[in-house]
């Protein structure tokens, strides 16, 4: 009878580290999936807020090509107004 105890508590001893070693593999395999989750998560709000920042630059590279166009009317503009005055003040401003 005591062989067969011993028997007994080998089995359940082997199945209990069986069903323990294949258990910690699920949990491992889920907090990996959700770890996976969480940075699939991230990537995707980081390349949305990229995404915007590109956006925004691309309107300020706008803005800033339309005043320096600006900028270059006013200059030419200028130039001729000064050109006018000093004609009209005889060559002396």
């Amino acid at each position: 009878m005591s062989v067969e105890i011993s028997v007994l508590i080998a089995v359940c001893g082997f199945a209990l580290s069986v069903g323990t070693f294949f258990i910690g593999r699920l949990t491992a395999a889920r907090s990996d999936g959700v770890a996976d989750g969480e940075l699939k998560s991230d990537i995707k709000h980081i390349k949305a807020t990229v995404d915007k920042q590109d956006r925004k630059l691309d309107d300020v590279a706008a803005n800033y090509s339309e005043l320096k166009d600006e900028i270059a009317e006013l200059k030419e503009r200028l130039h001729v107004l000064e050109e006018r005055v000093q004609h009209l003040h005889g060559g002396e401003v």
